[in-house]
């Protein structure tokens, strides 16, 4: 860690009490104990809703983003095999996710599937991100929402979405950044699931 920040590397480091992290830290954002979700949602909202930095090709092809959700908050299914189902957008036909004339499967829109209109599961996960938007988070966190605004960007725009790598002859996608959480998003009466949304950015 020490050699990467020599290289440049940015630490932020987001904790209720100035820590031995956030003393080496570029940057110590104070959170509220037990605000963590809060704080993902909020870099989730400013990430896929406000700067619109994310790997779009990454979610359609390698995540569960492109499958459609029914009206019924389930996965559209086809009704003879029972897969999910995704649209796809080089030939407007709706198709299971293994079909292999599968090409563009959309991440936003809404489509008619089995009498039932149905939406990618990545425009819920935005749609859900999009009620936390930094002033709110703000008032649930006390970041400061230009602070947060800021923090997203610099995120995302270091994530360096389209760049790759070469490791051992395999081309890779080079994303150096890197949102880590130890013991306290854990710390308090069911927070585990604080790490849900810290792992969603």
């Amino acid at each position: 860690c020490a050699k990467a920040r020599e290289r440049g590397m940015k630490l932020v480091v987001v904790d209720p009490i100035g820590n031995n992290a956030a003393a080496k830290a570029d940057e110590w954002l104070p959170i509220r104990p037990g605000t963590d979700t809060a704080f993902g949602l909020g870099m989730l909202n400013v990430l896929l809703n406000e700067v619109k930095i994310y790997d779009a090709e990454f979610l359609k092809h390698h995540t569960n983003g492109a499958y459609l959700v029914g009206s019924n908050g389930k996965y559209a299914r086809d009704s003879a095999t029972g897969k999910t189902l995704l649209y796809d957008l080089s030939d407007g036909k709706t198709k299971t996710y293994d079909d292999p004339t599968l090409a563009d499967p959309a991440l936003e829109g809404e489509y008619e599937v089995e009498g039932q209109k149905a939406r990618p599961a990545f425009e819920m996960l935005k749609a859900r991100a999009a009620e936390y938007p930094a002033e709110r988070v703000e008032e649930i966190t006390t970041i400061p929402a230009e602070a947060l605004r800021r923090i997203g960007r610099e995120f995302g725009e270091a994530a360096q979405i389209g760049a790759t790598i070469n490791i051992d002859g395999v081309e890779v996608a080079y994303r150096p950044v890197c949102l880590n959480w130890c013991r306290g998003p854990q710390g308090h009466k069911h927070a585990w699931h604080h790490t849900w949304a810290l792992q969603l950015v």
